[in-house]
């Protein structure tokens, strides 16, 4: 795999809000910010571009490419504070809200453009996860922690991440507290100074690291329109 740069973060998983409010868990976007590094290009001096570009060359702008407008979960869900009586004693508990998608991009170099996609990501996964929510109980939390990215190429920017996103703890009408495991999957975008688009990348948990590039979907051809900057 051709990558021009690897990102990789700690695999922290985040919280886009924590539940339990006297037991002093955090609320918010936590853990260690996305570390990103050029040793790849060091490492294949040999490399001259020309696979990356029969993969992901140059094409039309990224809104060019879809008749209709944005698709994305939406709504707006808000916090809401909820007293458990346990036994005699009351816990207090704060139900996960929404985040908001990010403002149109304006900048547009390569750190400016992962940023985004986090960002985005994160929002993305908050409104997927609450927005036609129909399962039991009260969701807590919504789990999101990126393990890897990667930039795959550029003109438009293609973004691939390998996260964690989920329902991560339900409080029941019995009081009870369930936790969720979460795996992770993968994702990618097409970005440039016209939108972004967005597409699932299932098999990302299956194929090798160095084959995941050469085996993803094209945002462009596969995906959806999930935000306009004109």
């Amino acid at each position: 795999m051709n990558r021009r740069a690897m990102l990789s973060t700690a695999g922290a998983v985040t919280g886009a809000v924590a539940g339990c409010l006297d037991d002093g868990a955090d609320e918010g976007r936590t853990g260690s910010e996305t570390d990103r590094s050029d040793d790849d290009d060091a490492d294949r001096s040999d490399d001259d571009g020309s696979d990356r570009a029969e993969r992901w060359g140059e094409k039309a702008t990224v809104r060019s490419r879809f008749e209709d407008g944005p698709v994305r979960p939406e709504c707006k869900r808000e916090s809401e504070r909820i007293t458990v009586d346990e036994g005699g004693d009351t816990r207090e508990y704060e139900t996960a809200a929404t985040l908001p998608y990010p403002e149109p991009q304006t900048e547009f170099g390569t750190d400016a453009v992962v940023d985004f996609v986090h960002e985005f990501e994160n929002a993305y996964v908050t409104h997927e996860e609450l927005c036609d929510r129909s399962g039991p109980g009260r969701v807590l939390n919504v789990y999101y922690g990126v393990q890897d990215s990667e930039l795959w190429a550029k003109n438009p920017h293609i973004v691939f991440l390998y996260r964690v996103g989920a329902v991560g703890s339900v409080l029941h009408e019995d009081g009870a507290v369930s936790v969720a495991d979460a795996a992770p999957s993968g994702v990618v975008y097409a970005v440039d100074e016209t939108g972004a688009a967005r597409v699932e990348y299932g098999d990302a948990t299956t194929v090798e690291p160095n084959e995941r590039e050469a085996n993803a979907p094209d945002p462009l051809a596969a995906g959806d329109l999930v935000t306009v900057f004109d």
